[in-house]
């Protein structure tokens, strides 16, 4: 698991390289998501090399950490790992080829937290 930046802002020059060095020994890069805002404009987990990212929602998108929670963000995945993604009884679309059961009544998180993002958003004089 990387955090990138990390959170003391360091934007690591090898990220690339070490993400490189991990596939070639059959491992997975896990992107915690919580520094997403400012990878804006220089780079992507897509182009770092990440398998899965998870996106914050208390940084990327403006929320109060504890207000629906970072967990309630989306799961972003590199498409090898898309056949996996889990599915849902309810919801036909939700999930991969060789989908695990559902994890979430949710199948793509909670809409309300929209609200919280958007309200933040337009309070620090940002316009959406």
């Amino acid at each position: 698991m990387i955090t990138y930046p990390s959170t003391h802002g360091v934007y690591e020059e090898s990220i690339i390289e070490i993400c490189n060095i991990i596939h070639e020994n059959g491992g997975q890069v896990y992107m915690d998501g919580a520094n997403m805002n400012a990878q804006v404009g220089l780079t992507s987990p897509a182009n770092i090399g990440a398998d899965v990212c998870h996106l914050n929602l208390h940084k990327t998108f403006a929320i109060p950490h504890g207000g629906g929670g970072p967990g309630i963000g989306p799961i972003c995945v590199a498409a090898h790992l898309v056949p996996f993604l889990p599915g849902n009884p309810l919801v036909a679309e939700a999930g991969g080829e060789k989908a695990i059961t559902a994890i979430s009544s949710a199948p793509w998180g909670s809409a309300g937290v929209l609200a919280i993002s958007y309200a933040y958003i337009a309070m620090m004089a940002l316009r959406a």
